[in-house]
């Protein structure tokens, strides 16, 4: 037993000094942004009106992580654009020339925002100042996107357990959801079996059920629950993802009040785990969970369950 013991500790001593090694290499392979005379300024272009009409901490905690890497010494350069910065940064590099290795939001799927660089590669040279624009590479999606999550007069009227969601601008009970969502699954559902089956694109998992003696499609299986993980449905009172947990979960001034319960972790907001609000109606029986990112800055995904789920 204590040799087992003293083998897991060494494996974890070597685990733990390769990925030192690796954070080590990686650190030393990151160039700073102002080490040059080369000036590149990179920024965010063309940022449509409906940008500045999200949700106030969406805009606040969208940022674009923009990487470029020097294609002779193989050194890493990460820009960020947010609102502290106004989406436009001056970098200062050697000469050289630098490819965009990635152009990254990780609130994309709370924005509907794809970016997109005017250039995969670019020369650096101490004449001349050199521009790299980012901009949003999906416009119309986005428009698209953002009048969609808009909440109608019901929704904002909806009590929190009432059942109702709103997607593709449209009111329905969760019940209703599955005619709006494009899934591709061709098995039977066995008799009294619960499946979950998730559209991608909308960023929702159906859990269903099929409450009949005989196999069933999954078209005509009961709706018993969705979970929401992209900003595609909005919520009684209007809530949708990527507000800050205050503006739903506050005692007295939150969208839906002091919640019955919380689960995970109990370090909220210190980045190390996610913290779930509860709210849980026991009257109807039904129960919504809204996860809420590590760190504590917004609602990442919401889950609603029907009574039956129990």
């Amino acid at each position: 037993m204590n040799t087992n013991k003293n083998q897991r500790k060494k494996q974890l001593a070597l685990t733990c000094c390769l990925l030192l090694s690796l954070f080590l290499i990686a650190c030393g392979n990151e160039g700073k942004l102002d080490e040059g005379d080369c000036k590149c300024r990179i920024f965010f272009a063309d940022i449509p009106k409906e940008f500045t009409m999200l949700d106030e901490n969406l805009q606040k905690e969208f940022q674009i992580r923009v990487t470029l890497k020097n294609i002779t010494t193989e050194k890493i350069y990460n820009i960020i654009l947010n609102q502290e910065n106004d989406f436009d940064f001056e970098a200062f590099l050697n000469p050289g020339t630098y490819r965009v290795i990635s152009v990254y939001s990780g609130m994309s799927p709370y924005t509907g925002i794809s970016l997109a660089s005017d250039t995969e590669r670019t020369e650096l040279t101490r004449d001349t100042s050199t521009e790299i624009r980012i901009f949003i590479d999906n416009r119309e999606d986005f428009t698209n996107h953002w009048m969609a999550v808009q909440p109608m007069p019901e929704m904002l009227l909806a009590d929190k357990y009432s059942a109702l969601i709103q997607i593709n601008r449209k009111v329905i009970p969760v019940t209703d959801i599955l005619p709006e969502l494009s899934i591709t699954y061709d098995q039977p559902v066995p008799s009294n079996k619960k499946i979950e089956l998730t559209d991608t694109e909308h960023g929702v998992t159906v859990t269903l059920q099929n409450k009949t003696a005989e196999p069933l499609s999954w078209q005509k299986c009961a709706v018993i629950g969705i979970e929401v993980t992209r900003n595609t449905v909005v919520f009684p009172a209007g809530v949708t993802l990527g507000m800050t947990p205050s503006q739903v979960c506050h005692k007295t001034d939150g969208l839906y009040g002091e919640p019955t319960k919380f689960t995970g972790s109990a370090l909220f907001g210190w980045a190390f785990d996610d913290t779930c609000a509860v709210y849980a109606d026991s009257l109807s029986g039904n129960k919504l969970t809204l996860c809420i990112s590590a760190d504590g800055s917004y609602i990442r995904s919401i889950r609603y369950e029907l009574a039956q789920y129990e």
